[in-house]
């Protein structure tokens, strides 16, 4: 959604200059994630735009002066938003796209799911999904212990605690929680 939403375009930009020597790697499961995060804020958009409709009619039905001009405002705000969640759907899209031209996708094992709920390196409830995809990205990591590796992610609540940095360092993944380090880590070699 980060990147649909250009939050830092220079992710982005990142991803479309990287060398063709440099591999990027995502669990699968980052696709249900960002599906879930997409669905959430398309849900986030739909309440929002019910309240503006809401209060479109409420301003009609007054006869207070100001209630037009509101009336007004609020009906070219619903135009713009509209316009707002459409361009959102098409980045969205977009940056599926460009993912996709530079991803190679890594898959779960059973495994890793039951190591995820029997033994957490995140552990609350609600860090499961989090936990579960750093699992895929320390046991691929593992299987390619002589390549240089670098692990980015802006989550740096739940990424950039210590003992999850130390586990990435244990296979030899470098954690990034910003795009400016990693790309200097990139320019690097």
């Amino acid at each position: 959604m980060s990147l649909a939403q250009k939050r830092n375009p220079a992710i982005e930009s990142s991803i479309e200059n990287l060398p063709n020597d440099v591999q990027l790697i995502l669990p699968s499961i980052c696709y249900i994630e960002a599906l879930f995060a997409f669905q959430q804020d398309k849900k986030r958009r739909n309440i929002f735009n019910q309240s503006l409709i809401i209060e479109i009619n409420e301003a009609r039905r007054s006869n207070l002066n100001i209630s037009q001009l509101l009336m007004n405002d609020l009906e070219q705000s619903q135009v713009n938003y509209d316009l707002l969640s459409r361009q959102l759907n098409d980045e969205f899209i977009e940056a599926l796209r460009v993912l996709e031209s530079r991803l190679t996708s890594i898959h779960p094992q059973p495994d890793t799911l039951r190591r995820t709920l029997v033994d957490p390196k995140l552990k609350k409830l609600t860090e499961k999904r989090d936990d579960f995809i750093l699992r895929c990205i320390l046991d691929h990591a593992q299987n390619y212990s002589e390549e240089r590796k670098a692990f980015f992610s802006e989550n740096t609540k739940q990424f950039g605690q210590q003992n999850l940095r130390d586990a990435c360092r244990e296979v030899g993944i470098t954690y990034f929680g910003n795009i400016d380090n990693l790309q200097g880590w990139l320019q690097s070699f």
